[in-house]
């Protein structure tokens, strides 16, 4: 076994740790409460399955199904890599990204939708470039089964198949588009804002910012000179939709990222394929590059792991990226500690994660983030600092 596979499989197994630990110990967020309690889909049939077979894990219960698909999306990652890469060093190159991204980390330890969308393209990908073609066309209606996110994936394999002049896959496409459509409809709405920054700063953040702008550049000069296969094209598509959408309104980046994400085996060809055309002495340059978008993927990945100890440096607590997961839970283990077991938060997300660590809703405290006459403080502390407060008050006092 090589050094490099011995070094893969060692990033993995400590990539496995460390998600298991996050996944046990981060609260419970407000998309995830919201969606737990108001839905009813696979992301919640998931959830609901994982408290059922592990109901004393408080949090890793409902995201233990999310683990499993996670390690689902690296082996078909891997295989995608190996039907498009040649050599172990590209492949494991694209894997270890894969493997790094804050994106696919995220999706991992959350209870979302990411995890099901890309292990069903993936599926796809792998029979459609294996040319099992009939059992690639009979994965395509699982993702209608999945989310909205399947009329951005249906209109990108529409433009493939028509450019291709590949008419079974374009009668399908069309039709489960239609389908889609008169499902979940297309989400254009409000006054026209641009969001293009925000959603170019999103998806750096789901990348890394060097990392992203390198895969903007791969994907731009493969559009001219590169091999336009249907992973760039998908790719490239929801990519450019994205950010056209988004000079008009604000666009849920999870929608469109999952089908993004998986051509970053075409960047790392496109790498590879400038490196090694160059003479030795003047391949210095881009390991120095190689190696400094690497280093700042690792980091943002460990600051996305290993975020709690910001609360203690941070000037401002409450605008920490986590505090929507924290503050609630340790808002409610503070009022647990007055004896506080049932109170009026609202209608809101922090009512549900609320719900979720045991409050019944109603009774006879009211729950505010603001001052208010009659109020008690309950301070909100991280190792003995104030992190925020929240306020209670006797209803009809």
């Amino acid at each position: 076994m090589s050094r490099l596979r011995l070094f893969v499989l060692a990033l993995l197994a400590a990539h496995l740790m460390v998600l298991l630990w996050v996944a046990a110990n981060l609260p419970i967020g407000p998309h995830e409460a919201k969606l737990f309690y108001t839905q009813h889909n696979l992301v919640t049939a998931l959830m609901e399955l994982g408290r059922n077979l592990f109901p004393d894990a408080e949090f890793l219960n409902i995201r233990a199904p999310f683990l499993v698909l996670h390690l689902l999306n690296l082996y078909l990652f891997y295989r995608l890599c190996r039907q498009i890469l040649k050599d172990d060093t590209a492949i494991y190159t694209a894997f270890i990204i894969f493997l790094l991204l804050p994106g696919i980390v995220s999706s991992a330890v959350l209870a979302t939708s990411t995890g099901l969308i890309l292990a069903v393209y993936q599926a796809f990908l792998i029979l459609y470039l294996q040319k099992r073609e009939v059992a690639a066309l009979a994965v395509l209606p699982l993702f209608l089964f999945i989310d909205k996110s399947s009329v951005i994936f249906y209109f990108a394999l529409m433009t493939y198949a028509l450019w291709q002049r590949k008419i079974p896959l374009l009668a399908v496409s069309i039709t489960l588009f239609a389908f889609a459509v008169s499902v979940y409809g297309i989400q254009m709405h409000g006054k026209p804002v641009n969001y293009f920054v925000d959603t170019v700063a999103l998806y750096a953040a789901i990348f890394s910012p060097l990392l992203f702008l390198y895969f903007f550049y791969a994907m731009y000069r493969i559009l001219f000179k590169g091999e336009k296969n249907i992973i760039w094209h998908i790719s490239f598509t929801v990519l450019l939709l994205s950010l056209v959408i988004s000079l008009r309104q604000r666009i849920p980046i999870e929608d469109f990222a999952p089908y993004v994400i998986v051509a970053i085996p075409m960047m790392v060809k496109l790498f590879f394929r400038s490196y090694r055309v160059r003479l030795p002495q003047f391949r210095r340059r881009y390991g120095y590059a190689a190696a400094l978008v690497f280093a700042v993927l690792v980091l943002n990945t460990a600051i996305l792991l290993f975020h709690k100890p910001l609360f203690s440096v941070l000037e401002n607590p409450s605008r920490h990226f986590a505090a929507p997961f924290y503050l609630p839970y340790w808002c409610a283990e503070a009022l647990k500690a007055r004896g506080i077991r049932a109170v009026d938060a609202g209608d809101g997300k922090f009512a549900y994660q609320l719900r979720f660590y045991g409050f019944e809703k109603g009774g006879a405290w009211k729950l505010s983030k603001k001052p208010c006459v009659g109020c008690e403080s309950v301070t909100i502390r991280y190792k003995n600092r104030p992190v925020t407060v929240c306020y209670v008050s006797k209803i009809n006092n």
